[in-house]
């Protein structure tokens, strides 16, 4: 029995071990590995519908639709980052300009409204609010967002290296996971040990969730994204592409989304006198933007994942705080595992209650 019970002990424990450093091994190339799951699942129907064309020539397939996924990535993206590059030293030079000319002294200016200067001395009653310099403290801001967005152009331009191993390692990783993947999650599916029926509703959340995320959390983020930077443009204020793009990933967190952009632009026109403009931004961005999220988003994401919207929006703060820009894939998926993994719990702990009573 001591025998049967250090063998198991010594089984467990090398699997543990095996298991360690197997992460350690691929924990390098995890992010390009996962980067390539991503983009076979976007593509996927594509490659199903070739590979029917080609009468199951897995590897002449997978080698096209590689291909077809560098073309269409490469080049749009090769010209967007170059905008961006642009359009980020265009913003930092908007700060600047604007700090050495004054152009902000207006939003300094509502402190002395009347209805705002009644709020400000009636919280001055339970908050020591005279040690606050708003000129220091705007200006401070001010300078920051501009250093911050050519602080992460010049990161991505100096990390130009890097990005291309990366994207070689994605670009290999991705023709093998169209070559082998359903082979692959086949072999994980039937590794789990979970009971056929839960092992179902398990993937089936997953893929709910990475559909929605992908399918449906991608088309809002570039709609809202191209519909608040149409908007910036039409009104004549600069970087329309670079605030559109920042638009498009603020569109992932469902409660902030773009409003954390278009919001402050709107008060800005307000205080500088322009209330035409304010109005336009205004009822674009909360009729049109806000729209398209509050129509689109509950019939692409919320019901298919059925997911809390808190929960959601923790799940791709902490996504991207955890994992970076695959944060807003892996958050959502941890959290469906979790929910999953408690409803299963719930549903065996209910069957089981009344027969314990």
């Amino acid at each position: 029995m001591e025998r049967k019970h250090f063998a198991s002990m010594f089984i467990i424990g090398l699997v543990v071990l095996s298991f360690y450093l197997f992460y350690v091994v691929f924990s390098p190339f995890l992010v390009p590995i996962v980067w390539a799951i991503i983009l076979a699942i976007v593509f996927y129907p594509g490659y199903q519908r070739l590979n029917h064309r080609l009468k199951g020539r897995r590897s002449l397939c997978a080698l096209l639709m590689t291909a077809l996924v560098v073309l269409l990535i490469v080049l749009p993206s090769t010209y967007i980052l170059s905008m961006l590059a642009n359009e980020a030293i265009n913003v930092y030079v908007f700060f600047e300009r604007g700090l050495e000319t004054g152009r902000f002294q207006s939003i300094l200016e509502v402190k002395d409204h009347p209805i705002i200067q009644g709020w400000w001395n009636q919280l001055n009653q339970y908050v020591d609010l005279s040690e606050i310099d708003l000129n220091s403290l705007l200006l401070e801001n001010l300078r920051k967002v501009s250093t911050f967005a050519i602080n992460q152009t010049s990161r991505v331009i100096k990390g130009f290296s890097f990005i291309i191993i990366n994207f070689c390692l994605v670009v290999i990783s991705l023709y093998y996971v169209f070559k082998d993947g359903d082979q692959l999650l086949r072999k994980i599916r039937e590794a789990i040990p979970l009971v056929p029926e839960d092992r179902g509703l398990l993937f089936s959340r997953l893929e709910e969730m990475v559909y929605a995320t992908l399918y449906g959390g991608i088309f809002v983020a570039l709609l809202q994204g191209f519909l608040g930077g149409l908007a910036f443009w039409f009104l004549g204020l600069s970087s329309p592409i670079f605030w559109g793009t920042v638009m498009a990933f603020l569109s992932f967190l469902p409660i902030i989304g773009p409003v954390f952009v278009w919001g402050p632009v709107v008060t800005y026109f307000f205080l500088q006198g322009s209330i035409l403009k304010g109005i336009v931004l205004l009822v674009w961005g909360g009729a049109v933007v806000g729209l398209s999220d509050n129509f689109l988003r509950p019939i692409l994401i919320s019901k298919r994942t059925k997911l809390h919207t808190i929960l959601l929006f923790f799940g791709v703060l902490g996504g991207i705080k955890g994992f970076g820009l695959l944060g807003l894939v892996v958050g959502p998926l941890v959290v469906t595992i979790c929910i999953t993994i408690l409803d299963i719990y719930s549903e065996k702990a209910a069957q089981t209650a009344p027969s314990e009573i």
